[in-house]
Protein backbone atom coordinates (compact mmCIF):
# COMPACT_ATOMS: atom_id res chain seq x y z
CA UNK A 1 0.00 0.00 0.00
CA UNK A 2 1.35 3.66 -0.75
CA UNK A 3 2.35 5.74 1.98
CA UNK A 4 2.21 9.39 2.52
CA UNK A 5 3.13 11.64 5.05
CA UNK A 6 1.46 15.47 5.37
CA UNK A 7 3.47 18.11 6.89
CA UNK A 8 1.84 21.57 8.40
CA UNK A 9 3.15 23.82 11.00
CA UNK A 10 -0.71 23.65 12.47
CA UNK A 11 -3.97 21.70 12.61
CA UNK A 12 -6.12 24.43 11.72
CA UNK A 13 -4.07 24.37 8.11
CA UNK A 14 -5.05 20.85 7.68
CA UNK A 15 -8.68 22.07 8.87
CA UNK A 16 -9.09 24.69 6.27
CA UNK A 17 -7.22 23.66 3.55
CA UNK A 18 -6.58 19.75 3.19
CA UNK A 19 -9.05 17.86 4.42
CA UNK A 20 -10.67 16.90 0.95
CA UNK A 21 -7.09 16.15 -0.24
CA UNK A 22 -6.48 13.83 2.61
CA UNK A 23 -9.88 12.33 1.78
CA UNK A 24 -8.61 11.74 -1.95
CA UNK A 25 -5.75 9.80 -0.93
CA UNK A 26 -7.85 7.73 1.81
CA UNK A 27 -10.46 6.69 -1.22
CA UNK A 28 -7.47 5.37 -3.31
CA UNK A 29 -6.17 3.06 -0.97
CA UNK A 30 -3.32 5.39 0.44
CA UNK A 31 -1.84 5.36 4.00
CA UNK A 32 -2.35 8.72 4.97
CA UNK A 33 -0.30 9.92 7.95
CA UNK A 34 -0.39 13.78 9.20
CA UNK A 35 2.16 15.42 11.29
CA UNK A 36 1.29 18.83 13.36
CA UNK A 37 1.93 20.15 16.28
CA UNK A 38 -1.81 19.74 17.62
CA UNK A 39 -3.22 16.69 16.34
CA UNK A 40 -5.36 16.56 18.43
CA UNK A 41 -7.27 19.55 16.87
CA UNK A 42 -7.67 17.79 13.49
CA UNK A 43 -10.76 17.40 12.29
CA UNK A 44 -10.03 14.08 10.45
CA UNK A 45 -9.22 10.42 11.10
CA UNK A 46 -5.61 9.56 9.82
CA UNK A 47 -2.56 8.51 11.64
CA UNK A 48 -0.93 11.58 13.48
CA UNK A 49 2.81 12.34 14.71
CA UNK A 50 3.01 15.21 17.34
CA UNK A 51 5.53 17.32 15.63
CA UNK A 52 5.96 20.61 18.40
CA UNK A 53 7.26 23.02 15.37
CA UNK A 54 8.17 26.76 16.72
CA UNK A 55 7.30 29.48 14.39
CA UNK A 56 10.13 31.47 14.42
CA UNK A 57 12.94 29.19 12.12
CA UNK A 58 15.68 30.13 14.29
CA UNK A 59 13.53 28.36 17.30
CA UNK A 60 15.96 25.65 18.89
CA UNK A 61 12.58 23.33 19.62
CA UNK A 62 12.41 23.35 15.45
CA UNK A 63 15.52 20.94 16.36
CA UNK A 64 13.55 18.66 18.94
CA UNK A 65 10.63 18.75 15.46
CA UNK A 66 13.25 17.81 13.13
CA UNK A 67 14.76 14.46 15.12
CA UNK A 68 10.82 13.47 16.34
CA UNK A 69 9.95 14.03 12.39
CA UNK A 70 13.06 12.04 11.82
CA UNK A 71 12.23 9.05 13.65
CA UNK A 72 9.09 8.97 12.24
CA UNK A 73 10.10 9.05 8.29
CA UNK A 74 12.84 6.07 9.29
CA UNK A 75 10.10 3.83 10.88
CA UNK A 76 7.70 4.52 8.40
CA UNK A 77 9.69 5.06 4.88
CA UNK A 78 6.87 7.28 3.03
CA UNK A 79 6.39 6.85 -0.65
CA UNK A 80 5.75 10.47 -0.51
CA UNK A 81 5.95 13.41 1.74
CA UNK A 82 3.92 16.38 1.25
CA UNK A 83 5.24 19.73 3.15
CA UNK A 84 2.97 22.71 2.99
CA UNK A 85 4.21 26.15 3.72
CA UNK A 86 8.17 27.80 4.78
CA UNK A 87 8.14 26.17 8.40
CA UNK A 88 7.03 22.81 7.42
CA UNK A 89 8.57 23.01 4.66
CA UNK A 90 12.11 23.03 6.18
CA UNK A 91 11.62 21.01 8.67
CA UNK A 92 10.38 18.09 6.86
CA UNK A 93 12.93 18.28 4.09
CA UNK A 94 16.05 18.56 6.68
CA UNK A 95 14.35 15.56 8.91
CA UNK A 96 14.30 13.09 5.43
CA UNK A 97 17.43 14.07 4.51
CA UNK A 98 18.83 13.69 8.18
CA UNK A 99 16.57 9.93 7.69
CA UNK A 100 17.96 9.00 4.26
CA UNK A 101 15.62 10.07 1.68
CA UNK A 102 15.94 6.27 0.13
CA UNK A 103 13.04 6.61 -2.00
CA UNK A 104 10.96 9.06 -0.57
CA UNK A 105 9.75 11.92 -2.89
CA UNK A 106 8.98 15.64 -1.59
CA UNK A 107 6.49 17.70 -2.79
CA UNK A 108 6.70 21.25 -1.39
CA UNK A 109 3.22 23.11 -1.55
CA UNK A 110 4.42 26.91 -1.06
CA UNK A 111 1.45 28.93 0.40
CA UNK A 112 3.66 32.31 -0.11
CA UNK A 113 7.54 32.13 0.23
CA UNK A 114 8.90 34.40 3.42
CA UNK A 115 10.60 36.18 0.85
CA UNK A 116 10.24 38.22 -2.40
CA UNK A 117 11.34 40.63 -5.08
CA UNK A 118 12.57 43.59 -2.84
CA UNK A 119 12.81 42.20 0.31
CA UNK A 120 16.18 42.54 1.65
CA UNK A 121 18.85 40.89 2.09
CA UNK A 122 18.63 39.82 5.64
CA UNK A 123 15.05 37.78 4.77
CA UNK A 124 16.51 36.34 1.70
CA UNK A 125 19.35 35.34 3.54
CA UNK A 126 17.08 33.81 6.50
CA UNK A 127 14.56 32.32 4.50
CA UNK A 128 15.96 31.66 0.86
CA UNK A 129 19.22 30.08 1.72
CA UNK A 130 17.39 27.37 3.08
CA UNK A 131 15.10 26.52 0.15
CA UNK A 132 18.24 27.24 -2.12
CA UNK A 133 20.59 24.37 0.22
CA UNK A 134 17.56 21.96 -0.09
CA UNK A 135 16.68 22.25 -3.64
CA UNK A 136 18.34 18.56 -3.80
CA UNK A 137 16.21 16.44 -2.17
CA UNK A 138 12.92 19.15 -3.21
CA UNK A 139 11.30 16.79 -5.89
CA UNK A 140 8.06 18.92 -6.75
CA UNK A 141 7.17 22.31 -5.99
CA UNK A 142 3.95 23.85 -5.81
CA UNK A 143 3.32 27.25 -5.77
CA UNK A 144 0.27 29.66 -6.08
CA UNK A 145 1.35 33.03 -7.94
CA UNK A 146 3.29 34.01 -10.69
CA UNK A 147 6.46 35.79 -9.01
CA UNK A 148 6.43 32.12 -6.32
CA UNK A 149 6.52 30.30 -9.67
CA UNK A 150 9.40 32.20 -11.47
CA UNK A 151 11.19 31.17 -8.19
CA UNK A 152 10.27 27.61 -7.72
CA UNK A 153 12.05 26.75 -11.47
CA UNK A 154 15.25 27.70 -9.60
CA UNK A 155 14.35 26.05 -6.17
CA UNK A 156 13.44 22.75 -7.45
CA UNK A 157 16.21 19.60 -8.17
CA UNK A 158 17.23 19.03 -11.19
CA UNK A 159 14.50 16.69 -13.46
CA UNK A 160 12.03 17.81 -10.75
CA UNK A 161 8.26 18.85 -11.50
CA UNK A 162 7.60 23.05 -10.53
CA UNK A 163 3.41 23.80 -11.43
CA UNK A 164 1.29 26.37 -10.47
CA UNK A 165 -1.99 25.98 -9.18
CA UNK A 166 -5.11 28.32 -8.23
CA UNK A 167 -4.87 27.64 -4.60
CA UNK A 168 -5.68 24.92 -2.16
CA UNK A 169 -9.88 25.77 -3.45
CA UNK A 170 -12.72 27.75 -1.58
CA UNK A 171 -15.79 26.06 -1.28
CA UNK A 172 -18.17 28.38 -3.77
CA UNK A 173 -20.87 26.73 -2.25
CA UNK A 174 -20.20 28.59 1.45
CA UNK A 175 -18.95 32.07 -0.26
CA UNK A 176 -21.82 33.68 -2.92
CA UNK A 177 -23.26 36.80 -3.25
CA UNK A 178 -25.83 37.53 -0.28
CA UNK A 179 -29.25 38.75 -1.12
CA UNK A 180 -30.73 41.86 -0.04
CA UNK A 181 -32.65 39.35 3.05
CA UNK A 182 -29.17 37.54 3.73
CA UNK A 183 -27.75 40.59 4.48
CA UNK A 184 -30.21 41.89 6.07
CA UNK A 185 -30.57 39.23 8.65
CA UNK A 186 -26.50 38.66 8.85
CA UNK A 187 -26.61 42.87 10.00
CA UNK A 188 -29.18 41.80 12.93
CA UNK A 189 -27.28 38.90 13.69
CA UNK A 190 -23.91 41.22 14.39
CA UNK A 191 -25.92 43.69 15.66
CA UNK A 192 -24.56 46.27 13.20
CA UNK A 193 -26.97 49.07 11.87
CA UNK A 194 -28.73 48.81 8.12
CA UNK A 195 -27.31 51.84 7.56
CA UNK A 196 -23.60 51.46 8.32
CA UNK A 197 -20.69 51.23 5.78
CA UNK A 198 -18.82 47.70 6.62
CA UNK A 199 -15.60 47.13 5.62
CA UNK A 200 -14.10 43.37 6.92
CA UNK A 201 -10.28 42.07 7.26
CA UNK A 202 -9.63 38.51 8.24
CA UNK A 203 -6.31 38.11 9.02
CA UNK A 204 -4.77 37.36 12.39
CA UNK A 205 -2.58 39.95 14.15
CA UNK A 206 1.02 39.94 12.61
CA UNK A 207 3.37 42.37 11.35
CA UNK A 208 3.14 40.92 8.10
CA UNK A 209 -0.80 41.54 7.84
CA UNK A 210 0.01 45.11 8.66
CA UNK A 211 -3.21 45.86 10.70
CA UNK A 212 -1.30 49.47 12.00
CA UNK A 213 -1.56 50.89 8.85
CA UNK A 214 -5.25 50.05 8.32
CA UNK A 215 -6.08 52.24 11.05
CA UNK A 216 -4.54 55.14 9.98
CA UNK A 217 -6.36 55.14 6.66
CA UNK A 218 -9.52 54.59 8.85
CA UNK A 219 -9.18 57.79 11.19
CA UNK A 220 -9.24 59.60 7.19
CA UNK A 221 -12.29 57.11 6.49
CA UNK A 222 -14.00 57.84 9.90
CA UNK A 223 -13.89 61.19 9.90
CA UNK A 224 -15.56 61.57 6.38
CA UNK A 225 -17.73 58.61 7.00
CA UNK A 226 -18.48 58.49 10.54
CA UNK A 227 -20.89 55.51 10.41
CA UNK A 228 -17.93 53.54 8.94
CA UNK A 229 -17.73 50.54 10.91
CA UNK A 230 -14.63 48.10 10.36
CA UNK A 231 -14.36 44.36 11.57
CA UNK A 232 -11.37 42.93 12.51
CA UNK A 233 -11.57 38.73 12.51
CA UNK A 234 -9.25 36.74 13.99
CA UNK A 235 -6.32 37.03 16.49
CA UNK A 236 -2.45 36.47 17.07
CA UNK A 237 0.35 38.40 18.52
CA UNK A 238 -0.18 41.86 18.18
CA UNK A 239 -3.85 42.20 18.86
CA UNK A 240 -3.15 44.01 22.17
CA UNK A 241 -0.72 46.32 20.07
CA UNK A 242 -3.25 46.72 17.07
CA UNK A 243 -6.21 47.98 20.09
CA UNK A 244 -4.07 50.19 21.66
CA UNK A 245 -3.22 51.91 18.22
CA UNK A 246 -7.06 52.50 17.44
CA UNK A 247 -7.52 53.86 21.16
CA UNK A 248 -4.54 56.79 20.52
CA UNK A 249 -5.90 57.15 17.27
CA UNK A 250 -9.62 57.76 18.72
CA UNK A 251 -11.00 55.22 15.70
CA UNK A 252 -11.86 52.30 18.63
CA UNK A 253 -15.43 53.04 18.74
CA UNK A 254 -15.52 52.60 15.19
CA UNK A 255 -13.67 49.64 15.15
CA UNK A 256 -15.08 45.77 16.13
CA UNK A 257 -12.68 42.88 17.21
CA UNK A 258 -14.02 39.62 16.24
CA UNK A 259 -11.95 37.11 17.25
CA UNK A 260 -11.43 33.83 15.81
CA UNK A 261 -14.39 33.69 13.06
CA UNK A 262 -15.23 30.42 11.54
CA UNK A 263 -18.33 31.76 10.38
CA UNK A 264 -16.69 33.95 7.52
CA UNK A 265 -19.33 33.68 5.32
CA UNK A 266 -22.21 34.83 7.44
CA UNK A 267 -19.38 37.92 8.42
CA UNK A 268 -19.06 38.62 4.54
CA UNK A 269 -22.36 39.02 4.39
CA UNK A 270 -22.91 42.03 6.60
CA UNK A 271 -20.35 44.28 4.70
CA UNK A 272 -19.88 46.23 2.10
CA UNK A 273 -15.86 45.80 1.13
CA UNK A 274 -13.05 43.46 1.94
CA UNK A 275 -9.68 45.07 2.91
CA UNK A 276 -6.58 43.15 3.13
CA UNK A 277 -3.00 45.41 3.78
CA UNK A 278 -1.19 42.88 4.14
CA UNK A 279 3.07 43.17 3.08
CA UNK A 280 3.34 39.31 1.55
CA UNK A 281 1.23 36.95 0.39
CA UNK A 282 1.22 33.66 -1.15
CA UNK A 283 -2.73 33.46 -2.81
CA UNK A 284 -4.72 34.72 -0.04
CA UNK A 285 -7.64 32.92 0.77
CA UNK A 286 -9.65 36.11 2.96
CA UNK A 287 -9.35 37.68 -0.95
CA UNK A 288 -11.03 35.23 -2.82
CA UNK A 289 -13.98 34.61 -0.23
CA UNK A 290 -14.50 37.84 -0.25
CA UNK A 291 -14.68 38.23 -3.87
CA UNK A 292 -16.92 35.01 -4.17
CA UNK A 293 -19.33 37.28 -1.96
CA UNK A 294 -19.14 39.98 -4.58
CA UNK A 295 -17.42 42.57 -2.36
CA UNK A 296 -15.26 44.87 -3.89
CA UNK A 297 -11.71 44.44 -2.50
CA UNK A 298 -8.96 47.05 -1.39
CA UNK A 299 -6.15 45.40 -1.34
CA UNK A 300 -2.19 46.34 -1.53
CA UNK A 301 -0.24 46.00 -4.76
CA UNK A 302 1.52 42.87 -3.54
CA UNK A 303 2.01 39.79 -4.96
CA UNK A 304 -0.61 37.45 -4.39
CA UNK A 305 -3.05 40.33 -4.36
CA UNK A 306 -1.62 41.16 -8.24
CA UNK A 307 -2.54 37.53 -8.91
CA UNK A 308 -6.09 38.28 -7.67
CA UNK A 309 -6.85 41.63 -8.68
CA UNK A 310 -6.68 43.71 -11.59
CA UNK A 311 -6.88 47.47 -10.43
CA UNK A 312 -10.27 48.99 -10.80
CA UNK A 313 -11.68 45.96 -12.74
CA UNK A 314 -12.58 43.44 -10.16
CA UNK A 315 -11.15 45.87 -6.91
CA UNK A 316 -9.20 48.05 -6.30
CA UNK A 317 -5.08 48.25 -5.52
CA UNK A 318 -2.75 50.79 -3.44
CA UNK A 319 1.04 50.98 -2.79
CA UNK A 320 1.82 49.65 0.64
CA UNK A 321 3.03 52.22 3.04
CA UNK A 322 0.17 54.81 1.78
CA UNK A 323 -2.50 54.87 4.32
CA UNK A 324 -3.82 58.02 2.41
CA UNK A 325 -3.97 56.18 -0.54
CA UNK A 326 -5.94 53.14 1.24
CA UNK A 327 -8.15 55.86 2.23
CA UNK A 328 -8.92 57.40 -0.58
CA UNK A 329 -9.76 54.09 -2.57
CA UNK A 330 -12.44 53.07 0.00
CA UNK A 331 -13.65 56.45 -0.18
CA UNK A 332 -14.10 56.31 -4.04
CA UNK A 333 -15.91 52.63 -3.23
CA UNK A 334 -18.06 54.16 -0.02
CA UNK A 335 -19.49 57.66 -2.90
CA UNK A 336 -19.35 55.29 -5.83
CA UNK A 337 -22.23 52.57 -5.56
CA UNK A 338 -21.62 52.26 -9.48
CA UNK A 339 -17.98 50.94 -9.00
CA UNK A 340 -18.64 49.45 -5.65
CA UNK A 341 -21.37 46.90 -7.55
CA UNK A 342 -19.37 46.83 -11.01
CA UNK A 343 -16.30 45.21 -8.90
CA UNK A 344 -18.26 42.92 -7.23
CA UNK A 345 -19.99 41.63 -9.96
CA UNK A 346 -16.35 41.05 -11.65
CA UNK A 347 -14.54 39.47 -8.33
CA UNK A 348 -17.51 37.08 -8.76
CA UNK A 349 -17.04 36.16 -12.18
CA UNK A 350 -12.59 36.33 -11.79
CA UNK A 351 -13.08 34.32 -8.49
CA UNK A 352 -14.41 31.28 -10.39
CA UNK A 353 -10.78 29.71 -11.14
CA UNK A 354 -10.08 29.51 -7.31
CA UNK A 355 -12.98 27.48 -6.35
CA UNK A 356 -12.41 24.18 -5.14
CA UNK A 357 -14.20 22.21 -7.98
CA UNK A 358 -11.43 23.82 -9.94
CA UNK A 359 -8.23 23.92 -7.74
CA UNK A 360 -8.74 20.21 -5.97
CA UNK A 361 -8.00 18.95 -9.62
CA UNK A 362 -5.31 20.76 -10.62
CA UNK A 363 -3.48 19.89 -6.98
CA UNK A 364 -4.37 16.10 -8.05
CA UNK A 365 -3.04 16.70 -11.54
CA UNK A 366 -0.22 17.05 -9.91
CA UNK A 367 -0.15 14.71 -6.81
CA UNK A 368 -0.84 11.57 -9.47
CA UNK A 369 1.97 12.66 -11.47
CA UNK A 370 4.42 12.28 -8.59
CA UNK A 371 2.82 9.14 -7.31
CA UNK A 372 3.47 7.44 -10.97
CA UNK A 373 6.79 9.26 -11.28
CA UNK A 374 7.93 7.73 -7.78
CA UNK A 375 6.40 4.18 -8.68
CA UNK A 376 4.00 4.15 -5.89
CA UNK A 377 1.44 2.97 -7.70
CA UNK A 378 4.13 0.09 -9.51
CA UNK A 379 5.79 -2.95 -8.57
CA UNK A 380 6.78 -1.77 -5.23
CA UNK A 381 3.29 -1.29 -3.65
CA UNK A 382 1.91 -4.97 -5.11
Amino acid sequence: MPKVLICASTASHINNFHLPYLSYFSEKGIDVHVAVPDPERLKCAYRTHAIPMAKHFLSPKNITAVRMLRKVMRDNRFDLVFTHASLAGAIGRVALLLAGKGTSAVVCTVHGYLFWNGCGIARKAVYYLPELLLKGITDCIITMNDEDAATARKLVKKGGLSAKVSGMGVDSRRFFPASADERRKARETLNIPSDAFVMVYAAEFSKRKNHIELLKAMRAIATDFPNTLLLLCGTGVLEKEVKAEADRLGIRQNIRFMGWCPNMDEIYRACDISISTSRSEGLPFNVVEAQMCALPVVASNIRGHTDLIEDGVNGLLYPVGAPEALANAVSRIFREPGLSQALGTAAVVSSKKYALDVAFYENIEVYEKMLHKNGSYGERNQ
